[in-house]
């Protein structure tokens, strides 16, 4: 017998959150899906797993859920009439072809690059991460004081010439004093928008996939915690405080998970297996299925919660605050190492030497993860099966390896090799 059930992705989310439908069958077997509906936690009714029936829209949304999940068994029930393979790779992507008949591609009908990115961003609301809708305006605000700046009425498709990128950089850099990884990630968002402004035939002008049409990026200056480091945290005695204690049983539970901050909060108890040695779950930001071990230290944290919270995880907060209580746990931990950072903004180069216990974030424990992992002599393809990489490349530039750690793994791997021939030369 199968059996549907809808959960939020982030239930504790302070906007909203995407809809998941869970199709539970023979026992043990699942299939996640996720719907592309979007509502606000605070109209989401647990025990119903529908929308209060006073939230917008809340008929036309509970009308859905009542027919995907018509929709689900009736799937389940004709593949078992007929005999065909139940495994969840078969069932899941013709579920997702009857909750998500087809991929949303809006109609836009604009003449010039604001307009289009205007539209853009309204046609996607509700169906794009809340996350990702903000990144959209903050991108089309700097559009527009960039368009007043440089007393532009507006942003003709074929004004996007290489001189208007030198421009646009030339504002990015002095007027509003950006890095260069900001900078970054404004190009790549302003590609973006051309691509699809161009598979719309909207654009005609392909100058901007010019490879001069970039900004370098450089090194974040980010840290990781080595296994002294995590052990300092985790043996704190903050019994005393509560509002430390959560955050930092939660740090470590990323320490050894390697998830970032986005999926841990959201774990729910159906992703964790009854015998506490795996996680399963969905990542929100890249949409993949992870399988992770849950590593004994994450197992006695779990246990103290059980019984307190529905997933037996510490309380999730929100990342800034965590952040900062993070950084109030690394200073008790005498976390006090000088760093020096090197930083570049609005084109000035500035070195300055700050703590350790100030660059400890919430993304620090997932680095710390991978980092430690790989320095262990875990296989790099086990870690990246966790960790979400999808190549080796980007998973190298990813952890803080030093090239002094490099030549110690060679040096030790000498020291291994020549001990064995000395072995092999004795017996």
């Amino acid at each position: 017998m199968a059996k549907v059930k809808y959960y939020l992705k982030t239930p504790n989310a302070s906007g909203v959150s995407l809809i998941s439908l869970y199709l539970r069958y023979g026992g043990t077997r699942q299939v996640v899906v996720s719907t592309n509906c979007y509502v606000d936690p605070k109209h989401w009714d647990l025990k119903t797993q529908r929308l209060k029936r006073n939230a917008p829209n809340a008929l036309e949304v509970n009308n859905n859920l009542k027919k995907w999940e018509n929709d689900a068994d009736e799937l389940y029930n004709r593949r078992l009439y007929q005999k065909l393979p139940l495994d969840p790779k078969y069932i899941k992507p013709d579920l997702e072809k009857l909750v998500r008949p087809a991929a949303r591609t809006p109609k836009i009908q604009a003449s010039d690059l604001l307009s289009f990115v205007d539209s853009y961003i309204t046609s996607v609301k509700g169906f794009k991460n809340i996350n990702t809708i903000r990144t959209y305006n903050t991108h089309l605000k700097l559009l527009r004081d960039f368009a007043k700046a440089s007393f532009r009425k507006s942003i003709a498709f074929s004004d996007i010439t290489l001189d208007f990128y030198l421009e646009l950089k030339d504002f990015m850099t002095k007027d509003r004093k950006f890095n260069d990884n900001t900078m970054n990630k404004h190009t790549g968002i302003l590609k973006f928008f051309l691509n699809e402004a161009t598979e719309r035939g909207l654009n005609k002008n392909f100058e901007y996939r010019s490879r001069r049409f970039t900004t370098s990026r450089k090194e974040v200056y980010s840290v990781y915690l080595n296994a002294d480091e995590i052990n300092a945290i985790r043996d704190l005695d903050l019994s005393s405080n509560p509002r430390l204690d959560k955050v930092r049983d939660l740090f470590i539970i990323g320490c050894y998970s390697g998830l970032r901050f986005s999926d841990l909060s959201s774990i729910q108890a159906e992703n964790i297996s009854p015998d506490l040695l795996f996680l399963r779950v969905k990542t929100i930001k890249t949409e993949d299925y992870l399988e992770i071990p849950i590593h004994p230290f994450s197992q006695g944290i779990m246990l103290k919660y059980r019984g307190v919270t529905p997933n037996s995880l510490p309380p999730s907060i929100s990342n800034q605050r965590m952040n900062d209580y993070l950084k109030e746990i690394a200073v008790l931990a005498g976390i006090s190492e000088e760093i020096p950072v090197v930083e570049t903004k609005g084109g000035v180069r500035k070195q300055r030497k700050v703590p350790k216990h100030d660059l400890v974030t919430c993304h620090t424990a997932r680095r710390s993860f991978a980092t430690n992992e790989y320095l262990a002599g875990t296989p790099t393809y086990a870690i990246m099966s966790i960790t979400g990489h999808k190549t080796e490349k980007a998973f190298l530039m990813y952890i803080k390896v030093s090239k002094r750690q490099y030549a110690q793994q060679i040096a030790d791997l000498w020291k291994n090799r020549i001990a064995g021939q000395d072995t092999l030369s004795t017996s």
